[in-house]
């Protein structure tokens, strides 16, 4: 759901077996969080929940982050909007 909190779940359908990465990005364009990285994704409806954490552990502030699932053949980004 957008907008979120405290987390969101993201989801996706992979049309083939792919290496992809997850990435978060705030409104600046650094990378805030990789929810995975250069993984084997099997074919099928995947979900997987972000907890609004950065790479270290922290809370990450409100605001517009980017949400980009990039490999294979395969690049999606969408909006979503963390309200405290």
């Amino acid at each position: 759901p957008n907008p979120f909190n405290p987390n969101t779940t993201i989801e996706f359908t992979v049309p083939y077996d792919s290496k992809l990465t997850l990435t978060i990005y705030d409104v600046s364009g650094r990378e805030v969080n990789s929810l995975f990285d250069n993984s084997i994704i099997t074919q099928g409806y995947h979900s997987i929940i972000w907890d609004g954490m950065d790479r270290n552990g922290q809370s990450v502030s409100a605001g517009l982050y980017m949400c980009v699932l990039e490999g294979d053949g395969i690049s999606i980004s969408r909006k979503m909007v963390l309200m405290k």
